[in-house]
């Protein structure tokens, strides 16, 4: 069954009768990302929620199974994933996932490999079996009746489902996997990976639409919701020696501000800060100013200190000095509120607008950095 509690946050994978589509649970707000297949049965997932690829001509659905568009215009090569072919489920604008719950169909002796990665990197790779996939003393064997479940581990990566019997085509929950991955660390993609046998990946439709049987991402929380009210704008995060406070400004095109969920953390071994609005639908203009600290210096004249961002948090983007602002960003506004994007030195989404050092200790300095910017930065 779901390993998601009822009160985490959850991205779910519906794949009924009575739709096709992602849902966020949003804090009780859900949102919501709709799955059409075209008359070819070729889908394209490309969010605001999650993304869905693969290889070949990419992912298909055909009657509630998600594969690989890999043979004629409709059917069964719509909707399986074989050993020459792999599909992949990318998180985008929700929190990574810390575990998942995930409806499989298999056909034949299957053997799967089950990728989790994070911003392109591997977290771990599990691997599902069942019928003569199954090897006889390896793995942690599931449930032996429906519906069928298996849970795998860091600790215990191979899991057994269904036991001996074998996986055979289109016999409603008979030939279903619920498979939990726990992973050793959070992820934002899963790929699938068959080395024998074939699957599909499925959210309850072979469970008469019980949204129990969804795949189901549980996802890391968010810190909060940022407004543009003076009771709901600013966020702040003071750690050892890492600090930051963020202040939410009026949208850039003077549309309505809507609540936007965030993320606000600080590693302090690692002497960064991350913080991380996520997009809503509409997406939201948004603009912010901040101020961070780091680490105090030792005292020295002259002295050397500078600001570095990763543009894109945890994505394939790396630290880079951050600009100073060419104007002042509040002079003239895209609109009011806000402030003037086009201060922001092109190819950059944050600048620094002043800076200050003072004293920390009898032989240290500490430097604060007062920035604007319109993205989702980690810093140091």
């Amino acid at each position: 069954m779901s390993a998601a509690g009822t009160g985490d946050e959850t991205l779910r994978l519906h794949l009924g009768s009575d739709g096709t589509r992602f849902v966020y649970s949003n804090d009780g707000d859900p949102i919501t990302q709709t799955i059409t297949a075209q008359k070819n049965c070729r889908i394209t997932v490309n969010g605001p929620l999650a993304a869905i690829g693969g290889s070949d001509q990419g992912p298909g659905m055909k009657d509630g199974s998600i594969g690989i568009k890999s043979g004629g215009s409709t059917g069964v090569p719509c909707s399986r994933v074989d050993a020459t072919e792999d599909l992949t489920v990318s998180l985008e604008g929700v929190p990574d996932a810390v575990f998942a719950s995930l409806d499989l169909e298999f056909k034949g002796s299957v053997q799967v490999d089950v990728i989790v990665s994070k911003a392109g990197t591997e977290v771990d790779t599990f691997q599902v079996r069942a019928g003569g996939g199954i090897v006889p003393g390896e793995g942690v064997d599931g449930s032996t009746t429906a519906p069928f479940t298996a849970t795998a581990t860091a600790a215990q990566p191979i899991a057994n489902c269904r036991n001996a019997s074998d996986a055979g085509p289109d016999a409603g929950p008979l030939d279903n996997c619920y498979l939990t991955i726990e992973p050793s660390g959070s992820f934002d993609a899963v790929t699938f990976a068959p080395l024998s046998g074939e699957m599909s990946l499925e959210g309850s439709s072979d469970f008469g639409n019980d949204p129990a049987f969804d795949t189901i991402f549980t996802l890391e929380g968010f810190t909060g919701e940022l407004g543009c009210t003076a009771e709901n704008s600013t966020a702040t995060i003071d750690q050892g020696t890492v600090y930051g406070t963020f202040t939410r400004l009026e949208n850039t095109d003077g549309s309505d501000c809507v609540l936007k969920p965030y993320t606000l953390t600080a590693d302090v071994g690692a002497g960064t800060l991350s913080f991380v609005p996520v997009d809503v639908d509409p997406p939201q203009p948004a603009a912010y100013r901040g101020t961070v600290k780091f680490a105090p210096q030792n005292s020295s004249n002259p002295f050397t200190s500078h600001l570095e961002y990763d543009q894109d948090d945890d994505g394939p983007l790396d630290f880079v000095y951050m600009p100073w602002c060419t104007g002042d960003p509040f002079a003239t506004p895209d609109s009011p509120g806000s402030i003037d994007t086009s201060v922001i030195p092109t190819g950059h989404t944050w600048c620094i607008v002043s800076e200050g050092t003072t004293i920390y200790s009898a032989t240290q300095t500490r430097t604060a950095w007062d920035v604007v910017g319109i993205g989702d930065p980690k810093m140091r």
